[in-house]
C-alpha cells in the first residue's frame, strides 16, 4: 500500500515538473519565470558604442568583490585553525578522564573476584 501511494507520488512529481519546465518554455514574456542565482541580472548593451568596456568593468568588479570575499574567509582560517587545535587538547583531556576513571574503577572492584569460602 506504502509503495503503491509513493509510486503515485513521485510519478506526480515528475509530470508536475515536465509541466512545468514546458509552460515556462510557452511562454510569451520570460519576465515571469524564475531563474535560481539570477535575480537581479540584466543584459548588457553590446550595440552602444559608450559601453565598449563594460564587460571588463563588470569582470574587474567582480574580481574585486571575489577578492574581498577571500580576504574575509583568510580571516576565519585562523578562527577554525583555533577550534581545531582546542578541540585536539579537549580530546586529549577526555582520553585522560577516561583513563583515570577506569584506574579509580579497578582500584575500587579489583582486578580478581572474591574467594568465597564456607559454601559448599
Amino acid at each position: 500500500m506504502l509503495v503503491n501511494f509513493l509510486v503515485v507520488l513521485f510519478l506526480f512529481l515528475i509530470l508536475y515538473q515536465i509541466f512545468l519546465a514546458y509552460s515556462k518554455s510557452y511562454s510569451k514574456s520570460y519576465s515571469n519565470c524564475i531563474v535560481e542565482g539570477l535575480d537581479n541580472y540584466k543584459d548588457y548593451d553590446l550595440n552602444n558604442p559608450n559601453n565598449a568596456l563594460i564587460l571588463g568593468q563588470q569582470n574587474a568588479g567582480n574580481i574585486s568583490y571575489l577578492k574581498q570575499r577571500v580576504d574575509q574567509l583568510a580571516n576565519i582560517n585562523k578562527e577554525v585553525l583555533d577550534i581545531s587545535l582546542n578541540v585536539a587538547q579537549l580530546n586529549s583531556q577526555m582520553q585522560e578522564l577516561v583513563k583515570q576513571q577506569a584506574a579509580a574503577a579497578t582500584s575500587l572492584v579489583g582486578s580478581e573476584p572474591p574467594k568465597i569460602t564456607g559454601a559448599t
